[in-house]
């Protein structure tokens, strides 16, 4: 926790220097007293850190309300900062007064133009982003096996639901009722089941959301690495099992006649953990939160493979790092024999905000090829 509580600390600095080279260009732009805007540059960055170090100690409510305004600027300055380089390039140019265009003409035309047009820009891109994390999907893949099954099944797969002072219970109803409308044989949680703070998810009972969450063949999950952060693995796995949800730590399960189930630790807490070898009759999926052992997976004879983490990214240009990391960031690809499936996650990290790949559910109908 002291480490997460850090991360969080240097935000707030970043934050602070974020927002005074904030208000060195907005405050030519701002119809508002300078040092009034100062405080509230000042002051924004505050307000983030508060609810990240601080949850347990306030009412919910407030918590909540910290959380999301602090959510909203932490996308703001993400964007913000970017947008200060450029402004700050035309300022060093300026002093060299080329063409007689110097610091004036910076403070009273460039900064007013630039740093309104940057206003009304990322106000309408936290308008859209807002909206499509409000709009999740359902992704349909179809897999073909020629393993000997007792029949076709589906599979609904959620990862990185992120319950805590953002999205809270009301957000898991959002989830048993988008799932419970597909009718799955078979419902998979591929971590961050919480997003670090077990004992606010506790208060908030966010967990009551998943009663009535069920499916044929039952409803496992894996844990991710945010949920690590809530110190506590057992009770958060006994408290999930309270509501229907089984969570899986290595070995195998066996689901019905000729399919099975193997869930690992996410690779932050268990970075030699392996897959087991497949039984060769047996359908055989595999999941974890982190995409980091599909070629293993493949190797140990897996079909099907599931995982999540990336967010796809969430926000651009997040996934130019994502695509480089993982060997599949998003999206299905066959590796060999085994078809390996990252989702971009359900909820969100920081705040309900997306550009690029919308919030989803993955269903996967697994089929006997045609005769």
């Amino acid at each position: 926790m002291k480490h997460r509580y850090t991360f969080y600390w240097i935000l707030w600095g970043l934050g602070e220097l974020s927002g005074l080279g904030q208000w060195l260009l907005l405050r030519w732009a701002l119809p508002v007293l300078a040092h009034g805007l100062l405080l509230i540059f000042l002051l924004l960055p505050f307000i983030y850190l508060v609810p990240n170090i601080l949850a347990n100690h306030l009412p919910l409510q407030v918590s909540r309300l910290l959380a999301r305004i602090g959510g909203y600027w932490f996308v703001y300055g993400y964007y913000m900062t970017m947008l200060l380089v450029p402004a700050f390039i035309v300022w060093l140019v300026c002093l060299a007064e080329p063409l007689g265009f110097g610091v004036d003409w910076w403070q009273s035309v460039f900064a007013v133009h630039y740093g309104r047009a940057a206003l009304l820009g990322l106000a309408l891109l936290l308008a859209a982003g807002s909206w499509r994390a409000r709009q999740p999907v359902v992704r349909i893949v179809e897999v073909k096996t020629a393993k000997p099954i007792e029949r076709e099944f589906s599979v609904a797969f959620a990862s990185d639901i992120h319950l805590g002072a953002v999205l809270g219970r009301s957000f898991a109803v959002e989830l048993r009722r988008d799932m419970m409308k597909l009718r799955p044989d078979l419902i998979l949680l591929g971590g961050d089941i919480i997003d670090g703070n077990l004992d606010y998810v506790l208060r908030d009972r966010s967990f009551k959301g998943f009663e009535g969450l069920k499916a044929p063949w039952g409803v496992y999950a894996v844990f991710g690495n945010h949920d690590t952060y809530g110190l506590n693995l057992h009770k958060e796995q006994r408290r999930l099992q309270r509501s229907g949800v089984r969570c899986l730590r290595g070995g195998t399960v066996h689901l019905a006649a000729g399919v099975s189930l193997v869930g690992l630790e996410d690779y932050r807490i268990a970075p030699h953990a392996e897959f087991p070898q497949a039984e060769p009759d047996a359908f055989t999926i595999a999941m974890e939160h982190e995409p980091l052992r599909i070629e293993q997976a493949s190797s140990c004879g897996m079909d099907l493979y599931f995982a999540g983490h990336t967010h796809a990214g969430q926000f651009w240009p997040n996934r130019f790092v994502t695509k480089r990391v993982f060997p599949l960031d998003y999206g299905a690809r066959h590796f060999g024999h085994l078809l390996a499936i990252v989702s971009s996650g359900y909820g969100a990290w920081g705040q309900r905000f997306r550009i690029g790949p919308a919030p989803e559910i993955v269903l996967v109908k697994v089929v006997k090829p045609s005769a």
